[in-house]
C-alpha cells in the first residue's frame, strides 16, 4: 500500500514537473537534465526545482523591470549623435557584431575613447585609488564582491575621504557575494562617511520558493566623474588574502581603464540595476560634454536574467562566426552549451585557430568534472586548450583576429548566460585587442597543453563521472 502510494506520489510529481517545464520552455538540455534529475532521485528533484529550476527575479522585480525598458530606450535614443559611429566603417565581421549588439540592447558603437589594460589587480586597485582621490563630482561602483583587508582597506579609505570632501560616492554590492563585507569595520567606515550603499537582490531564505536566490549581480564596474570608468573580472578582493584556503592559488584578474563616453553609459547601466533595486525612475544625469580622449570605438553590452533571451551567448556566437584566423579565449568556468560548443568546433574545422585557456584548478569540483566532459570534443578538431598553472585565471576575455575584443565579466557557462547580471565591453581597436592578445600570450606561458592522447588515456571510470556531471550541466 505505501509503495503503491509512494508511486503515485512519484508519478504526479513527474508529471506536474514535466507540464511545468513544457510550459516554459527552457533550452532542450536544460530540460532534458530537470527530467533526468526527478526521475532519477525524485524528491531532490522536485525540491530542486522549485528552489532554482526557473529563473524567478520576484513578481516586484519584474513589474519594475517591465516598466524601466521604455524609459532606457528612450534614454538610449537620445545619446548624442556626436559619440555616436556609424557600424559600417568597421570590417564585415565586426559590423555584423556591433549591429547584433544594438539591436539585442539598444545601445550604440561609440567612438572618442583611450583605452587601458590592467593586466593585474595591484595595478587595476591602484589606478582605481587614484581616480577616486582625483575625483571631484561623483564616484560610483558595483562590484559582486566585497572582501576587506589588504588594499581594499586603502580603497574603502579613498572612499570615506572622497565623501568627507563632499563627492557623492555611491557602492552597490551583491547581497550574497559581500555577504561577510556587511559585518565588516570596513562597511561601517563607509556608511559612517556617507557612502550610499545599495544591497542588491538582498537573500531571504523565507522567499526561496518565490525569489530564486542565485540570480546575483555578477557585474564589476567603477565610474569616476561620469568620464573615467573600469570593468573587468576584478571583485573588490585583495587576491593576497581572498580565499586562501580554496587551495587554488591567488586569483588572476584584468581590468580595463576607459576614458569617454562609454563611462557615463556604465554608470547608467549600473543606475538601472539600483533603479531595479529600489523602484525609483530610472533617470540618469544628462550626458557630459566630453572631449575625444582617443580613437577607440566601442560598445557596452549589459545582460541579466530579466530577459529570456541569452544576448550574450548571441553576441559571442556572432564573434565567433566572424572569425577569420584566430579566436583566443580566457575563462574560469567554462561549461558551454551546445550552440556555443558547436561554434567554437566549427570555427576550428574551417581552419581558424581556437585556444582555450583555463585555469588548472578551480573553486568547483563539479564545474571541474563537467568542463573535462567537453575536451575530448574540442582537442579532437584542434582546438588548443591550456591549463593555467599560475593561480586562479579569473579573467574573462575573448579576442577575435586581433581585431575585435569582447572583455568583462561573463564566464563561458550557462550561468553567466541566464543567471547573472553581467557587463561586457566591446572593443573594436586593434591597439587594444593587440594588448589583451599579449596579455593572453603571458598566460600561455604559464600554462600547459592538454594532449588528446593522453587524455583519452584516463580512467573510464573518471570518462563516465564526467560525463554524468556534464549531463547536468545545466543546473549547474
Amino acid at each position: 500500500m505505501l509503495f503503491s502510494f509512494l508511486t503515485l506520489l512519484h508519478l504526479f510529481a513527474l508529471l506536474a514537473v514535466s507540464l511545468r517545464i513544457f510550459s516554459r520552455r527552457p533550452t532542450r538540455g536544460t530540460a532534458l537534465a530537470w527530467l533526468l534529475l526527478i526521475i532519477l532521485v525524485p524528491a531532490v528533484g522536485v525540491l530542486m526545482y522549485l528552489l532554482i529550476g526557473e529563473r524567478r527575479l520576484g513578481r516586484t522585480w519584474m513589474e519594475r523591470a517591465i516598466a524601466m525598458e521604455p524609459q532606457v530606450r528612450r534614454w538610449a535614443a537620445e545619446i548624442p549623435a556626436t559619440t555616436v559611429v556609424d557600424p559600417g566603417v568597421l570590417t564585415t565581421g565586426a559590423e555584423s557584431v556591433s549591429r547584433l549588439a544594438t539591436g539585442s540592447v539598444g545601445l550604440p558603437l561609440m567612438g572618442g575613447h583611450h583605452l587601458q589594460l590592467l593586466p593585474d589587480s595591484g595595478s587595476s586597485m591602484r589606478a582605481l585609488i587614484a581616480d577616486i582621490d582625483a575625483a571631484r563630482s561623483s564616484v560610483h561602483l558595483e562590484f559582486y564582491i566585497w572582501s576587506d583587508g589588504g588594499f581594499v582597506d586603502d580603497l574603502v579609505a579613498a572612499l570615506v575621504h572622497a565623501a568627507q570632501r563632499g563627492v557623492p560616492c555611491c557602492a552597490l554590492m551583491d547581497s550574497l557575494g559581500s555577504r561577510p563585507f556587511f559585518k565588516s569595520e570596513a562597511f561601517g567606515q563607509l556608511r559612517d562617511a556617507g557612502v550610499e550603499i545599495v544591497e542588491i537582490l538582498p537573500v531571504n531564505p523565507m522567499r526561496a520558493l518565490l525569489v530564486r536566490l542565485d540570480l546575483r549581480d555578477h557585474r564589476k564596474i567603477a565610474v569616476i566623474d561620469r568620464r573615467i570608468a573600469y570593468t573587468g573580472s576584478m571583485n573588490i578582493a585583495d587576491p593576497r588574502f581572498f580565499k586562501q584556503d580554496a587551495g587554488v592559488g591567488e586569483w588572476v584578474d584584468a581590468m580595463v581603464r576607459i576614458e569617454g563616453p562609454a563611462a557615463w553609459i556604465l554608470e547608467a547601466v549600473s543606475l538601472s540595476l539600483t533603479t531595479l533595486q529600489t523602484g525609483e525612475d530610472f533617470a540618469p544625469p544628462p550626458p557630459p560634454d566630453l572631449a575625444a580622449a582617443g580613437v577607440a570605438l566601442v560598445q557596452i553590452f549589459p545582460s541579466g536574467p530579466q530577459s529570456a533571451i541569452r544576448h550574450i551567448e548571441q553576441l559571442l556566437l556572432a564573434a565567433i562566426y566572424a572569425a577569420r584566423r584566430e579566436i583566443v579565449l580566457t575563462t574560469p568556468y567554462f561549461v558551454p552549451g551546445e550552440t556555443l560548443l558547436t561554434a567554437l568546433r566549427s570555427a576550428a574545422i574551417r581552419g581558424v585557430r581556437v585556444i582555450l585557456i583555463v585555469p588548472e584548478k578551480i573553486d568547483s569540483r563539479l564545474v571541474r568534472y563537467a568542463s573535462n566532459a567537453y575536451v575530448d570534443d574540442l582537442l579532437a578538431v584542434g582546438i588548443t586548450i591550456l591549463r593555467f598553472q599560475a593561480g586562479l585565471l579569473h579573467t574573462k576575455s575573448m579576442v577575435v583576429d586581433e581585431e575585435l575584443t569582447v572583455f568583462g565579466t561573463v564566464n563561458l557557462d550557462l550561468r553567466s548566460f541566464e543567471l547573472n547580471f553581467e557587463v561586457s565591453m566591446i572593443c573594436y581597436d586593434p591597439a587594444f585587442s593587440a594588448a589583451t592578445r599579449a596579455m593572453q600570450r603571458q598566460y600561455e606561458a604559464s600554462s600547459q597543453a592538454l594532449q588528446l592522447d593522453r587524455w583519452r588515456a584516463r580512467p573510464n571510470s573518471r570518462r563516465l563521472l564526467e560525463n554524468a556531471v556534464q549531463l547536468l550541466s545545466p543546473l549547474l
